[in-house]
């Protein structure tokens, strides 16, 4: 009888930490998926990739759902403005895409520049340098099984 207890202590442990990994695993799917998307977007003429990152987690609150974040650092020989209206005008995904100046980033993301969100390049903030980026959020498939979404 000592042996079926332990066997389904055993069981139920390994079933409750196997839900909490695929939980994690399913939410850094979704910000990859983000990151994704907007690095599938063709780029302007003299512009390149400079890095990309995803993230999951309540990157700009400590309130609320959880945050799956994607970015794409870009370095381009034209201006802001034509970047943001190439990328307004050349994406037509569901995504709410931001285009900022790497120099913009630290007031753009609140008054705490969170750590998760940076790239190398950021202190620095040379011109040319732009962030391409979007937030989704309410969209957690499996909100109860991300510890991410007790912690702020």
């Amino acid at each position: 009888m000592k042996k079926i207890i332990s066997v389904i202590l055993v069981f139920v442990i390994l079933l409750i930490t196997g839900a909490a990994i695929t939980g994690v695993v399913m939410d850094n799917i979704a910000s990859q998926n983000v990151e994704s998307e907007i690095k599938s977007i063709e780029l302007p003429l003299n512009t390149t990739v400079e890095g990309s990152v995803s993230r999951t987690g309540k990157l700009t609150s400590s309130s609320g759902a959880l945050e799956f974040y994607g970015a794409v650092l870009l370095k381009s020989t034209y201006p802001l403005g034509q970047i943001k209206s190439y990328f307004s005008s050349n994406y037509s995904g569901d995504l709410d895409i931001k285009v900022i100046a790497l120099s913009e980033a630290p007031t753009c993301f609140g008054a705490e520049f969170p750590p998760e969100l940076r790239f190398s390049h950021h202190d620095s903030a040379p011109d040319g340098y732009y962030i391409v980026y979007a937030f989704v959020d309410g969209q957690d498939p499996f909100p109860m099984l991300d510890y991410r979404s007790y912690f702020g």
